[in-house]
């Protein structure tokens, strides 16, 4: 093995990546994240430029994050990312509710913690697991098939997660629900009962990082100090390799567009469920059932790869997505919940699809680094547009209120997405993979 690295030791890196992106994305306020924030005392539009401020964090520590990962070793990224979501929770837990701007504050800093977290962990995992795997098998057939099927394993894993997480986390936020299961108790305790949950599972999460063995592939030996210039050599380095290689460089930029307009609605989705009269205990029910989308993408995603080109499967992912976009304009009752499970559907297609095409073509030297260039790249996408999403529906809500603001909203990210989509797609035809 490699460097005094046994097998046990690889595939340990790779278990643990699977276990760790599961506890680390199963949140159990999910089904009522936006919700919770306006019950605590924002507004929605304070609720979406916190979610910008996320996102602008994620742009500014995430290159720096991937090239430190590659430089100084990637497991003290993921424990970083592991103990930040830890504090992340924490904050939540102490806020106060209906604290004005001094809630925002807090609220703020949750958003900057989490950024932190997220970009810690996004090059850094996914690359200590990938190159585990490359070390395990030298022959590439047999890597890239075993790199599936570690995608596959951790999106099905995620999904049976995501729905425990999502039945929980609204049962327990659903006052009226609780108090005729268990009787009565502070209302407060609802409210924070999804965030104390994620708290408990961010333990388990710095305790998995802890176990991660580093390949010995950083840059800077134990001890040996990182310069300044050492990050700026590293982030040059990572986006020249991914403008020279411009059919990876045209399938993030698609995946940014998909991704942008997707993640900023299944962010207010709760707000969308509210908005058409659904019960509060349902919003988990829902996403527990959306959830399903982890194991029912990878029953068509592989063979898809297979039959057809990189755009074309970007392509597919983008429709699948509008369809969902335009159904939940369209529908204002219970039928929206069909569309908006093909916008979960379109997501984590998209995240296999770059993951796939990424790592087959990255050097292993600068992986983490070239894994937070496309990171990057669909969080500055995301951060423009939750930006535009609010400023409308602050805008359109002075005149005609918030619902009617919101479902105009929904329209504009409709039509947002086959534009950008299709101007995408020609424009891209040169950027073929050859």
């Amino acid at each position: 093995m490699y460097k005094g690295l046994s097998t046990r030791d690889l595939e340990s890196n790779v278990r643990l990546f699977v276990w760790y992106r599961v506890l680390f994305n199963a949140r159990f306020y999910y089904p009522i994240f936006a919700v919770f924030f306006t019950d605590m005392g924002l507004s929605i539009t304070q609720f979406l430029w916190l979610n910008a401020l996320w996102a602008v964090t994620i742009v500014i520590f995430e290159l720096p994050s991937g090239v430190l990962a590659d430089i100084v070793g990637r497991r003290k990224l993921v424990i970083f990312s592991a103990v930040s979501m830890m504090v992340e929770m924490l904050l939540l837990i102490v806020s106060p509710q209906g604290a004005g701007w001094w809630l925002f504050g807090i609220c703020a800093m949750n958003r900057v913690l989490s950024g932190m977290a997220e970009a810690a962990a996004s090059g850094a995992d996914e690359a200590l697991a990938y190159d585990s795997v490359k070390l395990l098998h030298a022959d590439e057939t047999e890597r890239e098939k075993r790199w599936d099927e570690v995608l596959v394993a951790t999106m099905r894993w995620k999904s049976l997660a995501m729905i425990v997480a999502m039945l929980i986390g609204g049962l327990v936020f659903d006052y009226e629900k609780m108090s005729s299961l268990f009787g009565e108790f502070p209302k407060w305790i609802s409210l924070k009962l999804p965030v104390i949950l994620c708290f408990l599972s961010s333990i388990a999460c710095v305790i998995m990082a802890l176990r991660f063995t580093d390949l010995g592939l950083q840059k800077k030996a134990e001890g040996e100090r990182t310069q300044v210039k050492d990050i700026w050599r590293g982030i040059w380095k990572a986006v020249h390799w991914v403008r020279s290689c411009q059919w990876i460089a045209a399938i993030i930029i698609g995946g940014l567009i998909i991704d942008a307009i997707a993640r900023t609605f299944v962010t207010l989705q709760s707000t969308y469920f509210r908005s058409i009269d659904l019960p509060e205990y349902s919003f988990g029910i829902i996403g527990g059932a959306m959830s399903l989308s982890g194991w029912i993408v990878p029953l068509y995603v592989k063979k898809l790869t297979e039959l057809y080109s990189p755009r074309v499967n970007f392509l597919i992912a983008g429709l699948i997505s509008v369809v969902g976009l335009f159904g939940v304009h369209v529908f204002d009752n219970v039928w929206g919940i069909i569309p908006s499970f093909f916008i979960m559907l379109s997501l984590i297609q998209v995240g296999f699809l770059l993951s796939r095409y990424i790592n087959q073509s990255a050097p292993s030297e600068i992986r983490a680094s070239i894994l937070s260039v496309n990171n990057l790249t669909l969080n500055i996408g995301y951060c423009l547009f939750s930006l535009g999403i609010g400023t409308t529906i602050n805008r359109f809500s002075k005149t005609l209120g918030d619902g009617l603001a919101f479902s105009q909203a929904l329209h504009w990210m409709a039509v947002g997405s086959i534009s950008g989509l299709l101007l995408w797609f020609i424009a891209s035809r040169p950027f073929r993979r050859t």
